[in-house]
């Protein structure tokens, strides 16, 4: 049997079904081995270096407590100022004695010296001898410039004393806790001692340790003691955890290895553990072949036992394949990968489709038909003649007493769950619920056009008014409706009533006028056009009220003109107008505010994103609400932001200028009304300019300057103290030195003296 299609999928599923597990179960187990056994390791890592740590740092500290009790003994504190010559043998043996007591201790090796830096002097096991013949010049200053009373330091970091690498020495300033020591404590040690007490035992891995400028100071590597560590990559990971302590993974050599770190509390060095990964996954490895064979073993057993299940379940499926052929007279093979319920379902739903089409094609057509016959006569585009035979085409009876035409429109989508792309589906789902409120006996037709849903209604009531107030009562019906369902607030534009269908354009026109009346009424409006036009006033403009809005603006209030547009609009629709009237209005005020602008030498982009201008913007809106959202977003904020910016730049402008002239004529008798005569302004004008930019007024200006250029001459000349006031146009020093004292806390002379001589402060 050949593999189709489905016989396919069945086989790779029922594979994938006993095989995925398996897998899983054998890469976690491996990788779970591996984890666990590679963070013993680590475990064990940290604990050596931690122990290792522990030992050397009792070494040093046990070096260090000796030489610190020698250090602050009576005996070093009372001579370590004396000049000390072979005559004071009996001193110098003391000093001996102690030197070699101290030199005692854990460490094979060590040399202590005791030097005093203000007499020259150093005593060492040797004996008395002169300072040069055991410290050099440069290493001298480095110990005692370095900070703190005791530190351990190796040679190998030391640029100065040229030692031999591997020496670590500890330094102690004498006498302790003295911020000008006059001598140090010098104690000479080998790191091969230190290596005695630490690499003791064979093990896995090697320890190494980096004192505090990162170089080697001992070490089981290939790294040589002295060797700057800093050069390996290594050090580098090591650096990029941010961490003292913890683990990474870095290449040491030409293995990939482990490397468990500490940095001491203590001095400042490193102790680093680096293990070899192959090391650690040796036995992880070995886990991970065994666990591949048993993986390998379980895949095969399991995909022989898919394979031939499959066989047996696919049977039948083939049997009822070749039974649909046979029904449909279908003889095509199967194609290769081909799927075996796809093509009987699309047999069998083949008869299916072919009995309903028909019947579903001619409902559609009907409906369609109908809409579109509709919207041809509500557009007159039907000739008279032909209106007759198509309303008894269709099935309308001619001689329905009343026609009227309903308009419904979303008033926003502002608040709502919607954007603009869902406005036609919106519109749809409007235009189903109101097909099944609305009666379907005086029901003629319901369709959607543009951006409304338009309802044709008819009724053979004998009273018109009875009409009406049902077509009300079914306009209340349809707003609460699509508010409940769409969470949309929608107007209804109702038309006349008219008695023959010829008249429907002339309906449908009305409905769509009808709503243009939002823009004085608001949202969730249901508007007769015979109460919209019925009557009206004489056009009184509030001519006032613009006048006060237009200086709001020119004066950059928003807060004001946004209150005062509020009025405004108020005011025109207090009056009955019609809509041009209304809109003619509006357009009149946009005006008068471009005006502005463009008078001010600056011009606005007006358009919006679609490219409409101003004027269809202002067209489009369709209540009071949008008139004043529309007016203080795109036309009164932009206006006023941009002529603040002008008047600030002006304001800018005229304030540096009055400074520039501060700066350079303040020695003479400079007044405001001559800086505004100047720059061809009122004082007062030019006072609240420079108070609002500066934040000071002109005098204050003036005199702070006059100040800092008193400070300056104190500080930088000779000048009299009279100099200075006359040059700063003051009527006698003695007013300088009163303003100077109650500005600066302190008199000029004595200013000038602080500065001259900080000392005698």
């Amino acid at each position: 049997m050949k593999l189709n299609g489905y016989l396919q999928r069945l086989i790779a599923f029922t594979l994938l079904l006993s095989m995925l597990p398996v897998a899983i179960l054998g890469i976690f187990s491996y990788f779970k081995s591996s984890s666990d056994i590679q963070d013993k390791v680590n475990d064990g890592n940290m604990l050596r270096l931690k122990q290792t740590q522990m030992t050397v740092e009792q070494v040093l500290k046990t070096v260090e407590h000796t030489a610190v009790r020698f250090a602050n003994s009576p005996l070093v504190n009372d001579h370590i100022d004396v000049s000390l010559t072979p005559h004071e043998f009996g001193i110098v043996g003391d000093l001996m004695n102690e030197l070699t007591t101290l030199s005692g201790g854990q460490l094979q090796y060590m040399d202590p010296v005791l030097i005093s830096v203000r007499e020259g002097w150093a005593v060492s096991d040797d004996g008395l001898s002169p300072m040069a013949d055991k410290i050099g010049y440069d290493e001298l200053n480095y110990y005692l410039e370095r900070p703190g009373q005791s530190f351990w330091i190796s040679e190998a970091g030391d640029p100065f004393t040229g030692s031999q690498a591997g020496d670590i020495n500890l330094v102690i300033k004498v006498p302790l806790n003295d911020r000008n020591p006059s001598g140090l404590l010098l104690v000479r040690t080998s790191s091969g001692d230190v290596n005695r007490h630490i690499f003791k035992s064979q093990r896995s891995g090697s320890i190494m340790v980096l004192d505090h400028q990162d170089r080697v100071l001992l070490s089981e590597t290939e790294l040589a003691i002295g060797d700057n560590a800093a050069r390996h990559g290594f050090f580098q990971d090591i650096q990029n955890t941010g961490l003292t302590s913890g683990y990474t993974e870095s290449d040491v050599g030409e293995e990939r290895s482990a490397i468990s770190f500490i940095e001491s509390s203590y001095n400042g060095w490193s102790y680093l553990s680096i293990v070899s990964i192959d090391d650690i996954t040796s036995e992880s490895r070995m886990i991970g072949w065994l666990t591949l064979v048993i993986c390998v073993v379980t895949l095969l057993f399991t995909s022989l036992i898919s394979f031939f299940g499959s066989f047996r379940m696919y049977q039948p499926i083939r049997s009822l394949y070749d039974l649909s052929a046979q029904m449909t007279g279908t003889t095509e093979p199967l194609a290769r990968g081909g799927d075996e319920f796809r093509i009987i379902s699309e047999r069998i739903q083949r008869l299916d489709m072919n009995r309903s089409r028909l019947t579903e094609q001619l409902d559609r057509q009907v409906e369609q038909l109908n809409e579109f016959f509709m919207l041809k006569l509500l557009h007159g585009e039907i000739p008279r003649k032909d209106i007759g035979e198509r309303l008894h085409m269709f099935g309308y009876d001619e001689s329905t007493m009343h026609q009227c035409v309903l308009a419904i429109q979303i008033d926003t989508l502002e608040g709502t769950l919607y954007e603009e792309k869902d406005k036609d589906l919106m519109l749809f789902a409007m235009k189903n619920i109101v097909t099944e409120l609305a009666p379907s006996q005086g029901l003629h037709a319901c369709m959607v056009t543009g951006h409304s849903v338009i309802v044709v209604r008819g009724s053979n009531q004998s009273s018109k008014e009875q009409f009406l107030q049902e077509l009300y009562a079914e306009a209340e019906t349809f707003q609460k409706e699509i508010k409940h369902y769409l969470k949309l607030k929608a107007s209804i534009g109702i038309s006349r009533v008219y008695s023959d269908f010829e008249q429907l354009p002339l309906a449908y026109s009305e409905s769509v006028e009808a709503l243009k009346y939002r823009m004085k009424l608001g949202y969730e409006s249901i508007l007769f056009i015979e109460d919209m036009t019925s009557g009206g006033g004489n056009l009184a403009y509030p001519e006032q009220l613009e006048n006060r809005l237009l200086d709001a603006v020119k004066e950059t209030n928003a807060d004001q003109a946004v209150t005062l547009l509020e009025e405004w609009v108020n005011e025109l629709f207090r009056t009955e107008l019609k809509i041009d009237e209304y809109r003619l209005s509006l357009v009149r005020l946009l005006t008068q505010i471009m005006r502005i602008v463009q008078d001010s030498g600056e011009s606005l982009r007006w358009q919006d994103q679609e490219n409409k201008s101003v004027i269809d913007q202002l067209f489009e809106l369709n209540s009071r609400h949008d008139i004043l959202e529309w007016f203080r977003d795109t036309v009164i904020a932009p206006a006023v932001t941009l002529l603040d910016e002008r008047r600030g730049e002006k304001y800018k402008s005229i304030s540096d200028e009055v400074i520039r002239i501060i700066h350079e004529e303040y020695d003479t008798d400079l007044t405001l009304e001559e800086c505004a005569a100047r720059l061809h302004y009122h004082p007062s004008y030019i006072w609240r300019i420079l108070r609002k930019e500066s934040g000071i007024s002109f005098s204050e200006y003036l005199a702070q300057h006059r100040l800092k250029m008193a400070k300056q001459w104190l500080e930088e000349t000779e000048m009299t103290i009279t100099e200075i006031a006359e040059r700063l146009r003051y009527n006698n020093a003695q007013n300088f030195i009163r303003y100077f004292k109650k500005m600066e806390g302190v008199s000029p002379g004595k200013y000038r003296k602080q500065h001259h001589d900080p000392d005698a402060s």
